[in-house]
């Protein structure tokens, strides 16, 4: 009994002896696990400005630079139809006559009329000058020359109405009319447009106005061609539109071998450049129904950053505000992060 009690005394020695040692170690493995619970391992990304170029894309449609309707301002049956189906015209060339018989010999009687009352108007002014007729009378004959003077205006105007000309230089398009037809003042005849110089008008967003200006060149992808075109910012319409909050953008598209054509659907796209923008990896941004947010690490914790991003790529997304160079990301290890929480930031060290 005495040498069991001897060992239970020695054991009680050296676990004395041993047990500052061994106590926090134990502390160690009994807090690991909290720890672990209450700081996440995390990786981050520190941001500094660099290029970043996308795409912009937008719906547009090629419109003539001019296009009309072909209508006669006259009443009257079509003497000579002078075009072809989808004929090239310069401006002043010929497209069609109505029958003009009846306005030109209404033209020659008052003519005839207003001879004799040039004479006449002569004649009193003479008398009325030497006192042999009164004033009165002198002025009713040169009131009556007036007179016809302006109906024979306005009958060679008529006149020149039934020739319908080209005002500009462009494709006439299809036969509306055929010889003989009677035709009102809104009769369609034809059209009218420019091929060789189209515009492209589209929407963009009002966020987007800082990056298109006068004489910013665009690419034009059309259905049918493989091979973009171009196109360069013509104007951008002063107001937005409050419906549906975006600006209207015409831009000019050469077309000098006439494969494009008024009314074709056009995918527009922008390229847009910055050279000082602030990058973070997609898998970094959360979006939720109230915001798009990030996770920085600001001494050792996790922060929730509200931002408001721009254009995207396959892995990364553009930061306008909310974040700024030096600030770091977390990129990795989001699921268990929490605003607030203390993180462990595990970053890879570069090699070499």
């Amino acid at each position: 009994m005495k040498k069991i009690l001897a060992g239970f005394a020695v054991l009680a020695v050296v676990g004395l002896i041993a047990w500052p040692k061994v106590a926090p170690l134990l502390r160690e493995e009994t807090a690991a696990p909290a720890a672990s619970k209450a700081a996440p391992a995390v990786r981050t990304v520190r941001l500094a400005p660099q290029p970043f170029e996308s795409t912009l894309t937008f719906n547009g449609t090629l419109v003539a630079d001019k296009a009309i309707d072909i209508k006669s301002e006259l009443r009257g049956k079509i003497d000579r139809i002078a075009f072809t189906d989808g004929q090239q015209v310069e401006a002043g060339d010929l497209i069609v006559t109505i029958e003009s018989g009846e306005l030109a010999a209404e033209l020659e009687s008052v003519r005839e009329q207003l001879a004799l009352a040039e004479t006449n108007a002569e004649r009193l002014q003479s008398l009325f000058e030497r006192g042999s007729v009164t004033a009165s009378e002198r002025d009713d004959a040169v009131s009556q020359r007036e007179v016809l003077r302006a109906e024979a205006r306005r009958l060679r105007v008529r006149l020149e109405k039934t020739r319908i000309v080209a005002p500009f230089a462009g494709t006439l398009g299809l036969r509306r009319i055929s010889p003989g037809d009677l035709i009102e003042a809104d009769t369609l005849i034809t059209t009218l447009q420019t091929v060789t110089d189209l515009k492209v008008d589209f929407s963009v967003p009002e966020r987007y106005r800082t990056l298109v200006n006068p004489d910013t060149e665009l690419t034009l992808y059309v259905a049918g061609y493989e091979d973009p075109f171009t196109a360069k910012v013509r104007a951008i319409s002063p107001r937005v539109d409050v419906a549906t909050r975006t600006l209207t953008v015409r831009a000019d598209v050469a077309n000098p071998q006439r494969k494009l054509l008024p009314g074709n659907y056009a995918r527009v796209e922008l390229i847009s450049r910055n050279p000082d923008a602030l990058l973070v990896p997609s898998v970094a941004v959360l979006q939720s129904l109230e915001a798009i947010s990030v996770f920085t690490v600001e001494d050792g914790r996790a922060v929730r950053r509200t931002v408001e991003t721009g254009e995207r790529s396959a892995a990364q997304v553009e930061i306008l505000r909310g974040l700024k160079p030096g600030d770091e990301v977390i990129t990795s290890g989001i699921q268990g992060v929490r605003d607030g929480q203390a993180v462990d930031v595990r970053n890879i060290p570069d090699v070499g």
